[in-house]
């Protein structure tokens, strides 16, 4: 907790290998109704494990001085991009009129990946040959069957990984990205991903903390994540930023906009090279500005 002149900044990080972002927030709101008075907590985390745990087991991993990544990474720039609520509406509405998928629409947060995936790619400027990667995470509570509540503490998410050349990603209008990350998101069953837990326990691995290269486009949190509503008893927080460990050269951090009704904060970290080039990349700010 640290004082400032004007309010108090209130900092909390947890290890990824306990919680995802989903259970980070539901702490930190369990925490500030706590903090605030309150006798108990309006929502209790579910701690029992899932059925797919007893199938996998339980995995011990002893960490080695390989696993530990002390460097730090290469200087970088943050900038805060704040969509309206009806700029947020506006593009998935683009991203969506001429496309019929029947996996369902494309949600405002794919589209909104998918504008800062080609304004990214635009601002680095790489050959049209190059591969570039976008890396989102689906939350897969709901997915599995039987679903787990909202409360379940613990990870439930896994990284999905699209990949395209980048002069075939700029080529295209902004659906067609949209499309390759709304696709991979839908093929996410509760069959795959019971496969995919089990491949992993054949195999186990950690991911490690390298950092990414510069051809990767990182989205981590999620505009669902209950953030302004966490009250320590001084009102709604004035802003939410990410901490250090989410920001290298490619990290964006997806935060609900302080005006709700869908809106949307964007933290994007850029090396500095990048920065002012995004900032004017004209895609991007005339889904901005309403144009």
């Amino acid at each position: 907790v640290t004082e400032v002149m004007d309010g108090v900044v209130i900092g909390c990080s947890m290890n990824h290998a306990i919680a995802d972002g989903g259970s980070f927030c539901h702490f930190v709101k369990s925490w500030s109704e706590l903090s605030a008075g309150a006798k108990t907590i309006t929502r209790q985390p579910m701690t029992e494990r899932p059925l797919i745990h007893k199938e996998v087991g339980q995995m011990r991993f002893i960490a080695s001085e390989k696993d530990l990544d002390r460097t730090l990474p290469p200087p970088f720039k943050v900038r805060m991009f704040r969509f309206t609520s009806k700029a947020v509406a506006r593009v998935k509405a683009k991203t969506n009129e001429r496309l019929k998928l029947e996996s369902g629409e494309i949600s405002s947060l794919q589209a909104i990946t998918a504008l800062l995936w080609r304004s990214t790619m635009r601002a680095k400027n790489f050959p049209d040959e190059a591969i570039t990667v976008c890396v989102m995470t689906v939350g897969c509570r709901s997915r599995l069957r039987p679903p787990l509540p909202e409360e379940y503490f613990g990870n439930c998410l896994h990284p999905l990984v699209v990949q395209a050349k980048v002069g075939e990603l700029l080529a295209h209008d902004l659906s067609w990205a949209a499309q390759a990350l709304h696709s991979e998101v839908a093929a996410q069953t509760a069959d795959v991903i019971r496969e995919r837990v089990k491949a992993w326990a054949k195999m186990p691995f950690t991911y490690g903390n390298s950092r990414p290269v510069s051809n990767v486009v990182v989205v981590g949190m999620s505009p669902r994540y209950e953030i302004y509503g966490i009250d320590f008893g001084w009102g709604m927080g004035h802003s939410v930023i990410g901490g250090p460990g989410s920001k290298f050269d490619g990290k964006i951090e997806v935060f609900p906009g302080k005006s709700g009704n869908g809106s949307i904060d964007l933290q994007v970290c850029l090396a500095p090279q990048y920065m002012s080039a995004l900032e004017s990349d004209q895609e991007l700010l005339d889904a901005l500005n309403g144009a």
